[in-house]
């Protein structure tokens, strides 16, 4: 019996009010019993950070011996995004893979006791017993065949690594911005979401989280949420260094329901598939475009500290000065395990920094870069240098290996108008073209909208 017909016999045979189909988070509030739960085309809805919510529920509505169906499309990758999400249904921001669904099963104690394409039958663990032999039998060896599919086996529990073969990679994916609750912040950070949703490639369905420091226009919010953005209100980190208010979006309780978190500036864009580049694994980050915190400073910095000073093994990226491990912070990527144990060091130094201004003198515009390089020889993380194309700088001086290099991430900084259009000024063809794309996107996008409001 395949499994559709074992569910539609089952349901025959189960009184009405112990089947719930759930089609609302709400419907997992009641104080009820069900034999079987069925959740068809309900996950993809539910934000990745309120998941653990939702297996509380089904397993607190769950009788002994009940089942769990759940009906999904399975996707190659957590983070994907499909054409028709944007202009129509809306962001579906909680994609499945088998290995999501696998380890979702295996953090709850949960059986995969069947599965068909887009259809899963789940038990509990503790429940086996109250199945015939032949039923548990049937579910234990389905269970196992998938579990050896990524090298694993069954058993009582489970440590990180192994979740990490059920979803390798970036996995599920947190991108993430602060922003300034002003025309030219607001403006960065909607092109900013723009560009991911339109080129993001495997990874344009990612969660995206726009912080808004202390407040944030209700329309605009608003706008945010159409490009399914998680928006959050955040406190100012500094008054009198506004970068570092950055660092408020680790400070987010949904950082913990991610596999990988991402932290862009405002003012790039994302103009290529970044996933190739994401490893999982380590911090990534770009070594500093030039030495915009000098040697000198560095020597100034560890000493006041009573720290070591690291040894200059790097080369900056565009002007190839030689510096300590010094990284610029428009792009930072941390695998979750690594920024909950660093980001409170990071967070220490770049307070207490951004405090005495006269260490860093004329560089203190770059505090909580400064202070990163600090956080992290105090606190040494795996790091894996990102490639120059994932944080592409857009100016007018180009190295022969700027000239070659085709973006992923660019950085803009201040070339782009008050519209968020970039503008022409690189050497780099590879570049011009990306911004091409995007500019005419983002033209086709606006006369849309402008077209829209003439007919309402």
């Amino acid at each position: 019996m395949n499994l559709s017909n074992f569910i539609d016999s089952l349901i025959q045979n189960v009184e009405k009010d112990k089947v719930l189909h759930c089609c609302h988070a709400n419907d997992l509030n009641s104080n009820n019993l069900y034999k079987v739960i069925i959740l068809s085309n309900f996950l993809e809805y539910i934000p990745v950070f309120e998941m653990e919510a939702i297996w509380g529920g089904i397993k607190k509505n769950l009788c002994p011996g009940g089942l769990i169906i759940i009906k999904t499309v399975l996707y190659d990758n957590p983070n994907e995004l499909e054409e028709d999400e944007i202009d129509s249904v809306g962001i579906r921001c909680n994609k499945q893979t088998g290995g999501t669904m696998l380890r979702d099963c295996l953090r709850h104690d949960l059986i995969m006791a069947s599965s068909e394409e887009g259809c899963f039958a789940l038990v509990r663990q503790e429940d086996l017993s109250l199945f015939s032999n032949e039923q548990k039998e049937r579910f234990v060896i389905h269970h196992k065949r998938l579990l050896n599919q990524y090298g694993l086996d069954i058993k009582e529990k489970y440590v990180e690594e192994e979740y990490r073969r059920l979803v390798p990679g970036a996995g599920r994916l947190m991108i993430g911005c602060v922003a300034e609750n002003n025309k030219k912040y607001q403006t960065q950070a909607l092109r900013l979401v723009q560009s991911i949703r339109w080129f993001g490639g495997s990874m344009a369905g990612a969660n995206i989280f726009v912080c808004m420091v202390e407040e944030a226009d209700p329309e605009y919010v608003k706008e945010l949420e159409k490009w399914g953005v998680f928006v959050r209100i955040v406190s100012r980190f500094s008054i009198s260094h506004p970068p570092s208010n950055k660092l408020r979006l680790f400070e987010l309780p949904e950082v913990s329901s991610y596999d990988t978190i991402m932290l862009l500036d405002c003012d790039t864009i994302i103009v290529q598939d970044p996933s190739p580049f994401i490893d999982g694994d380590h911090f990534q980050a770009e070594i500093a475009a030039g030495l915009t915190v000098p040697n000198a400073i560095f020597h100034k910095l560890f000493a006041h500290y009573r720290l070591p000073l690291p040894k200059q093994n790097y080369l900056t990226a565009i002007t190839k000065q030689r510096t300590i491990w010094y990284c610029n912070a428009g792009v930072l990527v941390f695998p979750r395990a690594l920024i909950q144990s660093f980001f409170p060091i990071w967070r220490k130094y770049t307070q207490d920094l951004s405090q005495k201004k006269y260490l860093l003198g004329k560089q203190y515009f770059f505090c909580e870069q400064a202070s990163l390089t600090i956080a992290f020889a105090d606190h040494p993380l795996p790091f894996a240098r990102l490639p120059l194309q994932m944080n592409f700088h857009l100016t007018l001086n180009m190295s022969n290996e700027m000239k070659r290099c085709d973006p992923v991430i660019i950085h803009y900084h201040k070339m782009n108008d008050a519209t968020g259009y970039l503008k022409y000024i690189s050497k780099n063809s590879y570049s011009n073209k990306r911004i091409h794309l995007f500019n005419e996107r983002l033209k086709g996008y606006l006369s849309s909208v402008i077209a829209d409001e003439g007919v309402v």
